[in-house]
């Protein structure tokens, strides 16, 4: 937030007139010290006797007398010891107590803000804007900057910066008694990014066309960036301060006001004269509309003049701001220029338009757009933070959960539940009340002689397949043949598709049925591992199991080919069945998702504990319409009435599964019972079933509806969108640098935009099966928005 501070002298009292904000104000009138004009002068005249020779203006004879035996280097830094001693005296007057609390506290206030805050210090008549105001220590975060009594023009809207390298106009005055080179080699060596055209007198030139000539270059419409001149100049109330263009020849500001105004509305941005006595000429420019000049308040050494652009070019084109460059230039002469230049680092000042933004060169070419998109270390740390928390598995399981719970609302909330037929798949569950009804004591391991009972039962309804989510690797000598007898026949007379599970041993090895259950070649096996969130993908690797629910997938889609002959099909003899479908496969597609294949970038990604594009388990979806639930001991004494409305099962894919009973598990007893997903528990509620869990069975059963359906919901993972989000937030910081926005207008913007940002997201998941992760996104993209919010703030109050 800037404040504005002007100086008026009245009689022999000064009164301080602090404005901020919205209106605030704080006026102070305190005496003006009789000895400090004194002082000033006596400065001057040290000043002027130690450079005498090679000034960059018409000094009179005032303070030139020389006499050889006068120390002028240690008069001059004494007078500046006594000048500033009595100015600092004077402005810790206890008045002034209430002025410099306010701006200290701004400063303070200020800390850790890239955006200092701003001084703009206004003194009238001259003979105080003469005074070193740049050294009044009001705390680091403050930035004191000048700005002329009168201002009849507003200043442009910053410019866009211009593509490319910046134009420079270097008009290069009469250089009777000086020396250019300095310039010429300074301004040259930043040609990499300054397009530098030199303008100046030629000898035997008419000083009427030089001046016509300077007017319309000025004038340009092409647009200069940076006017700079560099030659004699002097002050001139009359005139606005004029600049020597030729021998015997000058220029007012006046003269120039036409051309400055062109200049203006053509992009010209900020003007520099590295030439004597400037006050008029900068308040001239301001009061004309440019929004800011630096120049000399005195006299000015041709050598200073050189050392001061050279540091001021080197800082500006490190892409420092006009006013951070000034002041890195002053500091320069100030500590490393001390003895050679004493008191040259109290002449140089900035003048700006109260509305203006300091101009800053732009970089060009690739770097420029590197240098322009390089993160801040704000970006780079909000990024690599929210990156971070991104990748710890508790906290995408988290994520994961409420977004599918939010995508499940949609779904409901906007009638995107499908009005499907009755789901194809149907679970037979072997519940607590089975194993009450046929006096079964102990379920683990289960009753082999339930599982025959039920295989029998689907098979005579023509069960198109049946799996049995149930491992058979050990014997169990009593039920063994009956389960045995129950698979054969319906495989032999029923053309019945078996798919039993299979589990990774200690030793790697993959579980096989007991061979008094059923030969492992008449059926199918699949891996029973369920990532529970995630779809387990099929794998090429020669170890890899194929998951249980693909295998129940191809056998529910061999079975719909079954008019055709060319289609395997299980049998008690034979080939491996396993061997037959692979080579089906080989030479016609099964037409299941390709997505249910491992992803390269899934594999490389498990490796740090992540599952990147690994397709989801689209809990979204009902269960109602995913699958059916029977109880087995229903089916086993009541099938017509547990079976209604269906009279056969030639179309339906069947699963024995654990019915949330403790003991279910493959490993440990209760393994099988999963927590209940809160989009499950959503539709649960709506149904009205209190249920906690969810079982393995179920699980398979939407992990299998997916694939014979083709839905395989593939997840962006959140540490894309997050770089992604970061890059759209770099592009909008960049656009809000050039055309900053108001505070509600960028409140307004970020607020409109997450919530589009999640509508869309939402939907994408229904129509394009592709889940956006939405809150980490729209978090960096906060993020990144917060400073220009504060800014926007800042300006608002």
């Amino acid at each position: 937030m800037p404040y504005r501070l002007t100086i008026h002298k009245i009689d022999q009292s000064c009164l301080f007139d602090l404005t901020w904000g919205q209106g605030q104000r704080l006026p102070v009138s305190v005496p003006f010290p009789p000895t400090l004009l004194g002082l000033y002068s006596a400065w001057q005249r040290a000043y002027l006797g130690y450079y005498k020779q090679g000034m960059r203006g018409r000094v009179g004879a005032t303070g030139q007398v020389v006499a050889a035996e006068v120390d002028w280097h240690s008069q001059l830094k004494q007078a500046e010891a006594r000048l500033l001693s009595e100015f600092h005296t004077w402005l810790k007057d206890g008045k002034l107590f209430d002025l410099r609390a306010e701006l200290a506290s701004a400063s303070q206030a200020a800390e850790g803000d890239p955006a200092k805050t701003e001084l703009f210090i206004t003194c009238d008549p001259i003979e105080i804007a003469r005074l070193p105001w740049e050294t009044w220590e009001l705390g680091q975060q403050v930035q004191i900057v000048r700005s002329p009594p009168n201002i009849r023009a507003t200043t442009g809207d910053r410019q866009p910066f211009r593509r490319g390298k910046a134009r420079v106009l270097a008009i290069l005055g009469d250089e009777t008694g000086l020396n250019f080179t300095g310039e010429r080699n300074a301004l040259d060596a930043q040609n990499r990014l300054l397009e530098i055209h030199y303008l100046g007198w030629q000898p035997g030139e008419d000083t009427a066309a030089l001046k016509q000539r300077i007017g319309r270059t000025i004038a340009d419409p092409r647009g200069w960036d940076v006017l700079f001149f560099a030659g004699h100049s002097n002050e001139s109330a009359l005139l606005d301060g004029q600049v020597a263009i030729a021998p015997n020849t000058a220029l007012s500001i006046k003269e120039l006001a036409p051309a400055l105004q062109a200049a203006q509305r053509h992009g010209l941005q900020f003007a520099l004269f590295n030439s004597c006595s400037g006050l008029d000429i900068a308040q001239a420019l301001i009061s004309l509309g440019l929004s800011q000049v630096a120049i000399m308040r005195e006299p000015i050494h041709n050598q200073v003049a050189q050392t001061f652009l050279v540091q001021l070019l080197q800082h500006l084109t490190q892409f420092d701001d006009v006013q951070e460059a000034l002041r890195q230039a002053s500091d320069y002469l100030k500590v490393k220029q001390e003895l050679t230049y004493p008191s040259a680092y109290l002449v140089p000042s900035l003048f700006r338009h109260p509305d203006s933004v300091p101009y800053r060169i732009q970089p060009v070419g690739w770097r420029a757009l590197a240098r322009r998109w390089r993160p801040t270390v704000y970006e780079a740390v909000t990024v690599a933070a929210l990156g971070l928390i991104s990748l710890v598995p508790s906290v995408q399981d988290w994520l994961l959960d409420q977004r599918v719970l939010a995508q499940a609302i949609y779904r409901d909330r906007t009638g995107q539940v499908a009005a499907d037929p009755p789901p194809p798949i149907l679970l037979v569950q072997i519940d607590p009340e089975t194993f009450t009804r046929r006096s079964i004591a102990n379920p683990r391991p289960i009753n082999r002689a339930l599982l025959a009972d039920l295989v029998t039962e689907l098979s005579d309804r023509q069960a198109a397949v049946v799996g049995l989510d149930y491992l058979l690797d050990l014997p169990q000598p009593d039920h063994d043949p009956a389960l045995n007898q129950a698979l054969s026949r319906a495989i032999e007379q029923h053309q019945t598709w078996p798919v039993l599970i299979s589990s990774r041993n200690r030793d790697f090895s993959w579980t096989t049925p007991y061979p008094t259950v059923i030969d492992p070649d008449r059926i199918l096996q699949g891996n029973a591992f369920i990532p529970f969130r995630h779809v387990l993908p099929r794998e090429a690797h020669p170890d890899a199991k194929t998951p249980f629910s693909y295998q129940l997938a191809t056998a529910w889609t061999l079975r719909q080919r079954a008019g055709d002959a060319t289609v395997p099909r299980p049998s008690l003899s034979g080939p491996p069945l396993e061997t037959q479908i692979q080579a089906y496969e080989r030479e016609t597609p099964l037409g299941l998702p390709p997505r249910a294949e491992v992803h390269p970038l899934t594999q490389f990604s498990t490796r740090f504990g992540q599952h990147w594009l690994q397709p989801l388990i689209d809990f979204s979806i009902p269960p109602a319409q995913i699958y059916r639930t029977v109880p087995a001991w229903q089916l086993l004494e009541d099938p017509e009435t547990a079976l209604l409305p269906l009279s056969g099962l030639d179309q339906t894919l069947v699963m024995i599964v654990p019915g949330y009973y403790d003991a279910a598990g493959i490993g440990r007893e209760g393994d099988d019972n999963f927590p209940q997903p809160p989009a499950i528990g959503y539709w649960r509620d709506r149904t009205g079933q209190r249920l906690l869990d969810f079982t393995g069975g179920e699980t398979h059963a939407y992990i299998t509806h997916h694939l014979i359906h083709n839905r395989l919901v593939i997840p962006i993972p959140d540490l894309w969108l997050i770089l992604a989000a970061a890059v759209a937030g770099k592009a909008l910081t960049l656009y809000w640098s050039q055309h900053p926005p108001g505070r509600l207008t960028l409140a307004t913007c970020l607020a409109a935009a997450t919530v589009s940002y999640g509508v869309l997201a939402l939907q994408l998941y229904i129509t394009a099966a592709v889940l956006l992760p939405w809150l980490l996104p729209s978090l960096t993209l906060w993020f990144y928005s917060l400073p220009k919010l504060k800014e926007a703030s800042h300006a608002y109050r």
